[in-house]
């Protein structure tokens, strides 16, 4: 069973959002039948929405437990996404099979960052894409935020800054480290990280 916690969490409009995915449709280029994996599925919205906004896309979603996943209430496009159980250090894959990866509001509590970015790297096709949207290390609600998810959500929480994502980013050999904010809003709570595998 699902903690408390995190079945109050799986009902806040946040958790539901595909606002992340909104956003980050206008930073990337995504060839014709790409294949996706959403990292951190949760609950499933995240992939369901690249299912219905790429209709020809084959999308997986993956996360360590389907406790959170609402295959019922989900809104998905003509093909399903498949959801695969898994912990991100080793994804299910094989090399150079993806064309991009998204990971929304997932990989602050993610285990091990730099092997899963070694790993998205891997499994990327050259030219493709990760893109991580997440809280702004340095914003003024990090802390309280960490915190608050150390206590009720995960120890493993951490609220990576710019100059953490580029260094992880790096070291994984991909390249074309950018930042993406919303207009008006540069200051906000999040932020997205872009980059690609080597052509």
């Amino acid at each position: 069973m699902p903690s408390l916690a995190k079945r109050i969490f799986s009902r806040l409009p946040m958790a539901r959002s595909t606002r992340a995915y909104d956003f980050l449709s206008g930073h990337i280029n995504v060839p014709p039948k790409p294949h996706l994996l959403d990292l951190g599925a949760g609950l499933g919205s995240g992939a369901a929405y690249l299912s219905r906004h790429f209709p020809e896309a084959v999308v997986m979603g993956l996360d360590i437990t389907y406790e959170c996943l609402k295959w019922d209430e989900l809104a998905i496009g003509a093909t399903p996404p498949a959801f695969v159980q898994g912990n991100g250090l080793s994804f299910p894959l094989a090399a150079d099979s993806l064309d991009g990866i998204t990971a929304v509001m997932s990989f602050h509590c993610l285990p091990q960052p730099q092997q899963i970015l070694n790993e998205a790297a891997r499994t990327l096709r050259p030219g493709g894409w990760i893109v991580i949207a997440d809280v702004n290390g340095r914003h003024p609600l990090a802390r309280p935020f960490e915190w608050f998810e150390h206590l009720f959500i995960s120890p493993l929480t951490h609220a990576y800054t710019d100059d953490e994502y580029e260094t992880l980013v790096g070291n994984a050999g991909l390249t074309n480290f950018r930042i993406e904010k919303r207009p008006n809003k540069e200051n906000g709570f999040m932020f997205w990280i872009i980059a690609n595998k080597p052509l």
